[in-house]
């Protein structure tokens, strides 16, 4: 999809959407920092606090209406988790999408060059220009850095139990890892079919991304699939215990490139038929619950972000081009 290049055009109007809760008052500061600007600008600005997680999805539905309204913006203020689900609402529309890192790895920003900092990211938000972008789906559902499956996801429920009770310390995910894999694993029967071969594997584990900075932080020789706007996936192979365990410490310390175990291939679109009916699913971070069989895929230029107006470097996300403004045609 191709929109307005806002550059030399400021926004008319700003839905922020936020958990009101996140950083330490950091929603209701920078809220109150935007809202200044906006006024400064002459831009109507209008917020959406969710007071708990639950209120999210409400408050995205109410600033993705407002934003369609009146023809504005919507803002984005909390990690991935939080801009994948606003990502979600606004794909495939007119209503472009700024962001306001707040999260831990804050991937998806990072990617795009869009600043980390407060201040800079509120300035970006009413000022930028507009890059299409591309996202990835199962299903239905979107993810902007990485979906997975099978030993993965119960990886992250164990540390999302273990860090609520013990703290969101490293020492903790190891831990919390390490204790999982000692309860055991299960190997599944997967049906691969891509756009060259259908074949059956054995694997407890299918990891597929599309955000080349974290693919290349993993050290999986996959980021060249970022690169080429494609699936990076990579398939853990059939293996004993004490292999998971020597392929999680040199996972810790960033020696995968050359494990054997993993599987690593580029694909347009990957149908995964498990042996099971219905499948957790972790996207972003984010637990579903997904009926079989599983349709990944790349959705190019299906999202439109607020981005620097300097060139962004080919990072996987953005498309060739900033869209051509069309008052100067």
């Amino acid at each position: 999809m191709q929109m307005e290049n806002s550059q030399g055009k400021a926004a008319t109007s700003i839905h922020l959407v936020a958990n009101a809760g996140s950083g330490q008052g950091a929603a209701a500061r920078a809220g109150r920092q935007l809202e200044e600007l906006c006024a400064e600008r002459n831009i109507r600005f209008r917020r959406y606090l969710a007071k708990r997680p639950s209120d999210l999805p409400e408050m995205i539905g109410r600033a993705v209406k407002g934003a369609r309204d009146d023809g504005g913006r919507v803002v984005a203020m909390g990690g991935d988790g939080t801009i994948r689900a606003v990502a979600e609402a606004v794909r495939e529309t007119d209503i472009p999408l700024a962001v306001i890192p707040t999260g831990t790895f804050n991937f998806f920003a990072r990617n795009l060059d869009i600043p980390e900092t407060q201040t800079e990211a509120i300035e970006l938000s009413v000022s930028g220009v507009i890059r299409a972008v591309s996202l990835g789906q199962v299903n239905g559902h979107t993810f902007i850095i990485n979906a997975s499956f099978g030993l993965y996801a119960r990886l992250i429920r164990a540390r999302e139990q273990h860090t609520r009770r013990f703290g969101r310390h490293r020492i903790v995910a190891i831990l919390s890892t390490l204790f999982t894999l000692v309860r055991g694993f299960r190997t599944m029967d997967l049906d691969l079919s891509d756009e060259e071969q259908t074949r059956r594997v054995k694997s407890p584990m299918v990891f597929i991304g599309i955000n080349a900075l974290q693919l290349r932080g993993v050290d999986l020789d996959v980021e060249q699939c970022a690169a080429r706007r494609q699936l990076g996936v990579v398939v853990m192979r059939e293996m004993s215990h004490w292999a998971l365990y020597r392929l999680t410490l040199r996972g810790l310390v960033r020696r995968l490139r050359d494990e054997q175990s993993l599987e690593r291939f580029c694909a347009d679109r990957l149908m995964i038929g498990p042996d099971r009916r219905k499948v957790s699913v972790v996207l972003d971070g984010e637990r579903l619950r997904l009926r079989a069989p599983l349709d990944f895929k790349i959705d190019r230029g299906a999202l439109n972000v607020v981005v620097p107006a300097e060139d962004v470097r080919d990072s996987g996300f953005s498309e060739s081009d900033v869209c051509e403004s069309k008052e100067g045609n």
